[in-house]
């Protein structure tokens, strides 16, 4: 699956095992290994981790 986000588009491989938040960076492990992305706001790592945790089900 993928999230778009200010003209970005970040592709998730599901499961997603673990998810580690730092300011404006999160960090986490999918299905090919571990992955960071650092978004511009803070409310987009939290709207990011939303997404995360309700598609992972």
């Amino acid at each position: 699956m993928s999230y778009k986000v200010d003209g970005h588009e970040i592709t998730v491989n599901f499961p997603v095992d673990s998810i580690s938040i730092n300011k404006n960076s999160i960090a986490f492990t999918d299905r090919k290994g571990k992955k960071k992305q650092t978004f511009s706001k803070r409310s987009d790592v939290i709207s990011f981790m939303k997404w995360l945790v309700s598609a992972n089900k």
